[in-house]
């Protein structure tokens, strides 16, 4: 029943909205990339190795597009939509496992519809298959009896090494769950049993082949841009507090959980209460897993709504809990009523909204002008000021130089510069220029200028 649900509301639209971003062109121009050049392990956006991510999510897109060989607005969106399906099973065994089928399929339903995973399974980026990956993890460390079982442990940090893979440190977030869930129900001396040197063991091979092939590629440089600056400084906590500080985590969250944020409320109030009773039951570890992974993220300086996905799984089962709770067995007749109701109404809802947020989402790009003026001259070179360029290099299938600024000094060789119409009033007089086209990209208007000779200074 899940599965066919959750193929229907993920699937009808697959495909129909455009990359109007940097963010959501990224990885299917670096599958673009492995597939013409075969550079799988370090892939290239334009003249330089991308290294900022593990290349995993760019691997799937490449898979996706492998029996067409070709990269598309269609083939990008699978390995998101098929992982945001995984994550509803995923969700359904633990409440299943946990406490019974009526309970994970409650779950599953009501992680399928959130706002989070309803929208990040159309948007070819990582954070999706890293949610799979993460719930996955939960879903061994639950079949590991919380750790008791070693068999299911190594498949836990195999897990999590995979994460690591798909976006980096934010796969660490699975040892802060098991860890703090471990010390919960016994302490100290229970944190023996997690085997940490086996983790280290199973992870470590797992993640090191790309750290020496990325290491190999740029040395000393990729610990700078890479590793210091992307990652750790990245996820570094927030130095100085304040109203938006404090705020944008609850707002964020609250977010991600539509329609259910205001259940996922009271679900934790009811769950909070009951785990006072039983602070050792399965009940404690779903807070716990919910309890941390908001925290985290809470405290980092970078706050975004994507970066909340892995609270959609527990939060989902805090309500399955708390439903199965308010419509006790002697209720049932009723909670199955209630439930299909609710489903019904919610399905309905989701898909309207949908169609409309892709109409709207689709008005940011308008490249069709920029398209006609530019194909007959395929080798004229084509800038980009102002306006992000990979969604040009991805839909006109020929690079795009992004630029920071230009003068009437030394040139630029003849060709276009599609420049952010804000920028226009900065233009120097004296760089020969003939307007051709306009368009939008990610909701910013640009022009197109021809750039005549001599052309002008790029920077």
């Amino acid at each position: 029943m899940l599965l066919a649900l959750g193929g229907a509301l993920l699937f009808f639209d697959a495909g129909a909205r455009v990359l109007a971003s940097n963010d959501e062109a990224r990885f299917p121009m670096l599958a673009r990339d492995m597939l013409r050049h075969g550079s799988w392990l370090v892939p290239r956006l334009g003249d330089a190795p991308y290294l900022n991510k593990p290349p995993v999510d760019a691997w799937l897109i490449a898979l996706a597009a492998w029996p067409t060989g070709a990269v598309t607005q269609v083939t990008v969106v699978w390995p998101s939509l098929l992982a945001a399906l995984g994550v509803a099973l995923t969700t359904w065994w633990i409440g299943a496992r946990l406490w019974d089928r009526a309970v994970g399929l409650a779950a599953g339903f009501v992680v399928l519809t959130t706002h989070g995973v309803f929208s990040m399974a159309r948007v070819p980026m990582p954070d999706m298959v890293l949610c799979l990956v993460l719930t996955g993890a939960m879903a061994a460390f639950v079949a590991a009896r919380f750790g008791e079982r070693a068999g299911a442990m190594t498949l836990c940090y195999a897990l999590l090494g995979v994460g690591f893979l798909v976006k980096g440190p934010a796969a660490l977030l699975g040892l802060a769950i098991v860890g703090a869930c471990v010390l919960a129900r016994g302490g100290g001396s229970r944190l023996r049993r997690l085997r940490l040197g086996r983790a280290a063991l199973v992870i470590t091979p797992v993640v090191a082949p790309w750290w020496i092939v990325a290491l190999a590629s740029r040395g000393p440089q990729f610990v700078q841009d890479n590793v210091v600056t992307d990652w750790l400084q990245w996820y570094r906590p927030f130095a100085h507090p304040s109203v938006h500080t404090l705020v944008a985590p609850f707002a964020q969250a609250a977010e991600i959980l539509l329609p259910w944020s205001p259940l996922v409320l009271i679900a934790l109030v009811a769950a909070v209460r009951a785990a006072r009773h039983a602070p050792a039951d399965d009940l404690a570890f779903v807070l716990l897993w919910a309890g941390v992974v908001f925290v985290i993220i809470a405290l980092s300086e970078q706050q975004r709504m994507r970066y909340y996905l892995p609270l959609c799984p527990p939060a989902a089962l805090l309500v399955a809990v708390w439903y199965r709770r308010l419509f006790a067995p002697r209720r049932a007749v009723l909670g199955v009523g209630v439930g299909l109701a609710t489903a019904a109404a919610v399905a309905v809802v989701l898909v309207t909204w949908q169609r409309a947020d892709n109409s709207r989402h689709n008005a940011l790009l308008d490249l069709g002008a920029l398209r006609a003026s530019t194909a007959q001259e395929a080798r004229q070179p084509i800038y980009a000021l102002g306006v992000p360029e990979l969604p040009l290099a991805f839909y006109l299938d020929r690079p795009v130089v992004p630029v920071r600024g230009v003068d009437a000094g030394s040139p630029l060789a003849p060709g276009y510069v599609v420049v952010d119409d804000r920028s226009l009033a900065g233009w120097p007089a004296g760089c020969a220029t003939d307007p051709i086209a306009a368009g939008a990209v990610n909701g910013r208007r640009f022009s197109v200028l021809r750039l005549a000779p001599p052309g002008c200074a790029g920077s």
